[in-house]
């Protein structure tokens, strides 16, 4: 292992603070104490890996923090720190940092290249940075301890986390009060630790873009989704619109007559008001299911979220001449959920039941049904088509697969992706008798209670 000399620096200020009581009274785990320079270096990193792989990606910083003072303290140092790669900069940024008490810790959020342009350097072309004294520093870090000199440490290792060949970040550990030694054995064992952190981060990294992916996947998918709810949409507007006209005129005539009747005046006047809301009720809904938002979870009423789908759907289903049916228990049925995404992978689910029974189909019947069981709640979307070929059950949730011609492939495996990540399940099975359902399971939540 190469190792880096640089000039001689002082750092009294620090000295005698290791000593204060609430730095004696921390303690380290004992599966971490010495673990790196022992025997129990196997136990320590499985322990290690298996808490990573067990949490969950929203606290995988929390673990982060954890682990570095887990370590700090085992092995009698006195910093730990991890850098992270800033994806709009492209600069290694300190994310995460612990320190024992009354020691200067590196601050979250400094930018290694401004504070020590070398020290970043050497990381992002990939070296393990090590010094075990002063004297071995190089001269290349005078220029860091301009800035750095703060935060300079007496002896440090600093591993770089790399993904694929890059550099992602970066983790160091230090002591502030006295020199020690490196081992290379040691620096090969922070190595190994460094990448269980690398590997938690790619992680945490690959689950927020898929989180971005199904995002915009979903969007996309609404957009889609508008082209084929055009005839829909126009008529839904059409009746509010028609009646507005419809009392516009009848007022036109009324004053037009004598003796003027007042009632009848404010009677068509009111109409007017109210067809006006519901058309507006109608754009703002269609406003809210096709534009790109931020997923907000609450609880919803499945029947209500339902009941405004099947009123979208309505005059679709009129228009391809289909009998939609809408069965519901009295209960209300709660679920945690963003409304809009629910409501899209319900209406894929309905609008991929119009498909099925749009072709030579005798009874043009599709069925929504609400279901209590337990602790779930089940949604129930039944058609009278053909049914579902045996040799496509198992592929038809993939991305881009789809028997439709000039169809998308993307309705219901989108479906199946918010449904996932509302912790439901969505299967597909061939009725007995003709067509298929499409269920949808959902965990309850809260006692139900009558509406």
């Amino acid at each position: 292992m190469r190792k880096v000399g640089f000039h001689n620096v002082g750092s009294r200020d620090l000295r005698g603070k290791f000593a204060s009581a609430a730095s004696r009274r921390a303690r380290p785990s004992k599966s971490v104490k010495g673990a790196l320079e022992g025997k129990l270096f196997e136990e320590f990193v499985k322990e290690l890996s298996a808490s990573f792989a067990r949490v969950p990606v929203a606290d995988i910083g929390a673990e982060i923090d954890r682990w570095i003072r887990e370590i700090v303290l085992g092995h009698d140092l006195d910093r730990g720190a991890l850098a992270q790669i800033d994806p709009k900069s492209n600069q290694l940024i300190v994310r995460h940092s612990w320190s024992r008490d009354d020691m200067i810790k590196l601050p979250v959020g400094m930018e290694l290249a401004r504070s020590a342009p070398w020290f970043d350097h050497t990381l992002m072309s990939g070296r393990t940075l090590v010094f075990s004294k002063v004297k071995e520093l190089m001269p290349e870090f005078e220029v860091d301890l301009k800035t750095f000199r703060r935060y300079f440490p007496k002896s440090n290792v600093t591993v770089p986390l790399r993904i694929d060949g890059e550099t992602v970040g970066a983790v160091g550990f230090a002591t502030l009060r006295k020199e020690r030694s490196w081992s290379p054995r040691m620096v090969r064992r922070m190595q190994l630790v460094a990448e269980v952190f690398g590997n938690a981060l790619e992680r945490r990294r690959a689950a927020e873009e898929n989180a971005l992916l199904r995002h915009e996947l979903a969007h996309i998918s609404r957009t889609a989704v508008m082209g084929e709810l055009t005839a829909s949409v126009a008529h839904q507007l059409n009746q509010p619109m028609a009646a507005i006209l419809s009392n516009a005129e009848a007022i036109q005539s009324m004053l037009e007559s004598e003796p003027l009747d007042r009632d009848e005046l404010r009677a068509a006047a009111n109409d007017i008001v109210q067809d006006d809301l519901r058309a507006t009720e109608i754009i703002k809904g269609l406003h809210a299911l096709f534009r790109k938002n931020q997923v907000e979870k609450m609880p919803v009423d499945l029947k209500e979220l339902v009941d405004e789908v099947i009123r979208m759907v309505r005059s679709d289903a009129l228009f391809r001449n289909v009998s939609l049916k809408f069965e519901a228990p009295e209960a209300r049925l709660r679920v945690a959920g963003d409304r809009i995404q629910l409501q899209q992978a319900i209406m894929n689910l309905i609008l991929n039941a119009f498909d099925a029974i749009s072709n030579g189909s005798k009874t043009r019947k599709v069925t929504v049904m609400i279901i209590a069981d337990g602790d779930q709640n089940r949604l129930a979307i039944r058609d009278s088509g053909k049914g579902i070929e045996p040799a496509t059950i198992s592929r038809m949730f993939e991305p881009f697969f789809t028997t439709k011609p000039g169809g998308m492939g993307m309705g219901l495996s989108i479906a199946r992706s918010i449904v996932k990540a509302h912790s439901g399940y969505l299967s597909a099975t061939r009725n007995p008798d003709c067509g298929s359902t499409f269920e949808i399971s959902l965990p309850a939540i809260n006692k139900r209670t009558v509406a």
